[in-house]
């Protein structure tokens, strides 16, 4: 017997395929299962890398080297006098930490190094564009496992071959500032 479909139950069908078919892509095109997240500096898997980057989460997972990783939240930018926005007080980044913000709409890392100075970066990997994150002292890739000086951007492990560009900053009055 056969059974007939209206055209909308069609046209919701033909919508759930191609719903489907477009985020099979995009997790293709992520290494989203491909197992290549991984890094010879012990990154976070690639189940945790995609349920941080798809949730949004506000603090990373430690590296297995057992350092702890920053609490790289969203920035509250502060407004200082002038009318300019801090990216961050400097006491709410602690040493070996970092935090995310927005420059120019696209993401970005500001990094206390272990050494008291901070530095930024764009957060778009190189590579692809996928968003790096804070682990371990490193700024990783959790798409194709791409590691990143966190003091000066530079590519420690491909497969990215340009180093991240970096976001020039001043601290004043307790606070940094996009310079």
């Amino acid at each position: 017997m056969k059974e007939k479909i209206s055209r909308g139950q069609l046209i919701r069908l033909g919508g759930a395929i191609g719903v489907s078919v477009a985020g099979a892509s995009v997790l293709s095109a992520c290494g989203g299962g491909s197992g290549n997240s991984g890094s010879a500096s012990g990154s976070a898997s690639s189940s945790a890398a995609s349920s941080s980057a798809s949730t949004g989460s506000a603090s990373d997972s430690a590296s297995s080297s057992g350092s702890t990783s920053s609490s790289a939240s969203d920035s509250s930018s502060q407004q200082a006098p002038g009318g300019e926005n801090a990216i961050a007080r400097t006491s709410d980044v602690a040493p070996g930490s970092a935090v995310k913000f927005k420059d120019s709409g696209k993401p970005a890392l500001l990094v206390h190094l272990d050494s008291g100075d901070f530095a930024a970066f764009s957060a778009v990997c190189t590579h692809q564009g996928c968003t790096v994150a804070y682990r371990g002292g490193q700024l990783a890739c959790p798409c194709h496992g791409s590691i990143f000086d966190a003091s000066n951007g530079q590519v420690v492990n491909p497969p990215a071959q340009q180093p991240l560009p970096k976001i020039p900053i001043e601290v004043r009055q307790g606070e940094v500032f996009r310079a």
